[in-house]
């Protein structure tokens, strides 16, 4: 099972002052996807994980570790 990462990319969006809308355009992704990120609902594929890690400066692996 792959850990929680829903609050951890909310934390690193709010961090950067982006909105979910703005997170979705930058991502290219509606804005149910990152709401559903956020909210644990699913998982994004390794694509994504590298977008979402790259816009909040991060990496993969720091991005999918367990708080």
């Amino acid at each position: 099972m792959y850990p929680a990462i829903g609050h951890k990319l909310r934390m690193k969006r709010l961090a950067r002052n982006l909105t979910q809308k703005e997170a979705a355009k930058i991502i290219g992704v509606s804005v149910y996807m990152i709401s559903a990120w956020e909210n644990d609902r699913y998982f994004p594929c390794t694509v994504r994980m590298e977008q979402l890690a790259a816009l909040y400066d991060i990496s993969v692996e720091e991005l999918g570790e367990y708080e």
